[in-house]
């Protein structure tokens, strides 16, 4: 393989647009004539990437693919994403799950653990003018990302219902101590049927699956800001043995922790570098009731 350069960068995300959006990112690739470099994505809130250079190429394990693309959309996801790239830089945001109400005329329900063409899905067509806008070369990723903030905080919002009830399962998610639906009910003080019915839509997975998620999070959180200890080290404390997390690695990431610890992974390992550094991996950090 000849010498490749992969730059990462996430970068702040102003007051008042961090309660719809938990990310703003640019990356740039630069490999070989004709060279690709593949890799594995763990799951993640939506996330929009806007690709410029060569095709884009991803798969998830429900079939879900997209071969090329300018305007990619990843719904929010409880399953590995697989791709390779070649040569090429791209801009991206990952936005919470109040942002998904917020913004998205559509329950994230629909689009969980789904890659959409942007171009293609009406619902994100509103979004459709950022790949324009990102696009000239010769203009500096500051007035990109400038570009991108005006953008985003100048769209409107649609009334949200249960905003605050999003806001509170988003912030009870993160408590190691909730291990179940019952218990989450109970943090946020509302009937586990309602609890159930705003996480499909805004967060687009049931109470009981996204505790799961989170606890599989936190664990590759700790694995990546410490490698030494190996995953038995790193392994969340909710977890009530190997066996236990070896079933839900499997079942996030189709594979084995052995398997993903021995894949090359040029661009997962400085992304999560990236977000361990700011503190941003999975749902790691509050989203602000306003």
């Amino acid at each position: 393989m000849a010498a490749r350069r992969v730059i990462i960068q996430y970068c702040p995300v102003p007051p008042g647009l961090e309660r719809y959006v938990t990310a703003l990112f640019y990356c740039d690739v630069d490999l070989g004539a004709d060279e690709r470099l593949h890799d594995v994505l763990c799951p993640d809130w939506a996330t929009f990437r806007f690709h410029y250079g060569s095709p884009v190429r991803a798969s998830t394990r429900s079939g879900s693919r997209i071969d090329g693309s300018r305007f990619t959309v990843s719904g929010p996801r409880a399953q590995e994403v697989r791709f390779s790239m070649g040569t090429a830089r791209h801009w991206g945001f990952r936005v919470t799950p109040l942002g998904w109400a917020a913004l998205i005329d559509a329950p994230a329900y629909l689009y969980a653990d789904r890659l959409v063409d942007g171009d293609v899905d009406v619902v994100f067509a509103r979004f459709l003018p950022l790949h324009g806008l990102l696009s000239d070369v010769d203009v500096s990723p500051g007035v990109h990302l400038d570009c991108l903030i005006a953008f985003l905080a100048g769209l409107e919002l649609r009334e949200v219902a249960h905003e605050a009830l999003i806001v509170a399962i988003g912030d009870a998610v993160l408590d190691p101590e909730l291990r179940t639906a019952v218990d989450l009910a109970a943090a946020v003080g509302a009937h586990p049927r309602m609890v159930e019915r705003v996480c499909r839509a805004a967060f687009g997975f049931s109470p009981k699956l996204l505790l799961r998620r989170q606890r599989f999070l936190r664990s590759v959180e700790q694995f990546t800001e410490a490698p030494a200890r190996k995953w038995i080290g790193a392994m969340d404390e909710a977890y009530h043995d190997q066996a236990q997390f070896v079933r839900d690695f499997k079942a996030f990431m189709g594979m084995t922790p052995r398997e993903y610890a021995a894949l090359d992974k040029p661009v997962t390992e400085t992304l999560m570098r990236e977000r361990v550094r700011l503190g941003r991996t999975g749902m790691g950090r509050r989203f602000r009731a306003g």
